[in-house]
């Protein structure tokens, strides 16, 4: 008996390790069967949303490897490309110059911010998560006063079809069919009668495998000693506030990326809202995947995004079956995507108040039988 017990431990041990991935994905099998959709269109439903935010989630891997936990001043990289997409429609560009325009833009925008949340997150050690969250809201405040009051002050308008009728701010919502019809046009397929561009599909294949090699590289093993012990790191003669740094542009690069394809799917940008929720939504679905704030692979990403969204979907047409109240699912969904992020926190604190109490132990000297 104790010797199959012991056989077993790795088996318990490795549900232990996935019990959120695994719970969410029963949650999702019970609100799928009340649903009243069909598969079909929950894997619809769920590939779009995946293209629109697997990046987002790819994004926060490499800040949590180098130990800065949940990155969420992605919300950066988010407004860089939403201000290089605002110049590309105020200079009126289409078809392959606008989305050219767009990755320049929003990349060079990216790293210039990126390293602007670097230097801050670098000045407060052990305080980072916290501090990304406050320094997304005050870019967001920043970013939506420029375009709210600079735009046709400051800033001369050349496209007043994107302006308010006063002639001050960019409207709230404006036209992006430009980026829409200019991916449809980049390696168009017919599937099911529907024309479709493989071009979304091929940056993420791109930047996956992008984040694979770095993973590989210098960059890579290094960020993984910053994360294990920053001190002993430094004492070997490791930059941590470079390595983190780095981390943190890449970071910031491959959210930007993931809100051009969020845009280009929808066909609109909500100029002063489009990148709020994306930071909670991405950590939410991470996590869910059975990432932890101290350890996240790509595979993390995959799984929660799948898993997150197809939840995200299905809850609400459930509560409406179930309790004829939609009400109940948003809640219940709601209530996923922060409250996972407060459970993996608690059960992180937990587990490095465990390692610190065991490591304790061990120092403490044996006394001695007189």
């Amino acid at each position: 008996m104790h010797l199959y017990l012991k056989e077993r431990m790795p088996d318990m041990k490795r549900i232990k390790n996935n019990i959120v991935p695994i719970l969410v994905f029963v949650l999702t099998f019970i609100a799928f069967q009340y649903s009243g959709i069909s598969f079909g269109f929950l894997a619809s439903e769920v590939y779009t949303r995946f293209i629109r935010n697997v990046l987002f989630t790819l994004a926060l891997i490499l800040p949590v490897a180098c130990g800065m936990g949940i990155n969420f001043a992605i919300v950066v990289g988010a407004i860089s490309t939403q201000m290089a997409i605002v110049f590309a429609l105020d200079f009126n560009y289409t078809g392959i110059k606008v989305i050219a325009f767009t990755l320049i833009v929003s990349m060079i925008l990216a790293i210039i911010f990126g390293m602007l949340v670097a230097w801050l997150l670098n000045k407060a050690t052990e305080r980072e998560m916290i501090v990304s969250i406050m320094i997304g809201q005050i870019s967001s405040v920043m970013y939506q006063f420029i375009f709210m009051v600079g735009y046709g002050t400051i800033i001369v308008p050349k496209n007043e079809a994107i302006m308010l009728d006063r002639g001050i701010g960019v409207k709230s919502v404006i036209d992006a069919k430009n980026i829409s019809e200019a991916f449809d046009q980049i390696l168009p397929v017919t599937i099911g009668g529907r024309q479709v561009s493989l071009f979304p599909l091929i940056l993420i294949l791109f930047f996956t495998l992008l984040l694979c090699y770095i993973q590989k590289t210098r960059l890579g093993v290094l960020s993984r000693a910053v994360g294990m012990n920053r001190n002993t790191a430094n004492m070997l003669g490791i930059s941590s506030a470079r390595i983190r740094a780095l981390c943190i542009i890449i970071s910031t690069v491959f959210a930007a990326m993931s809100q051009l394809l969020l845009i280009a799917d929808y066909g609109t940008m909500n100029v002063y809202t489009g990148h709020l929720g994306i930071d909670t939504y991405a950590a939410a679905a991470i996590l869910v995947g059975g990432a932890t704030i101290k350890q996240a692979k790509i595979r993390n990403c995959f799984i929660g995004v799948l898993l997150f969204h197809a939840l995200f979907i299905t809850s609400p047409l459930a509560g409406q079956n179930l309790f004829n109240n939609p009400s109940v699912g948003e809640y219940f969904r709601s209530f996923l995507a922060y409250g996972i992020i407060v459970i993996a926190i608690i059960l992180n604190l937990r587990a490095e108040k465990g390692k610190k109490d065991q490591l304790g132990l061990e120092a403490m000297p044996l006394n001695k039988s007189h």
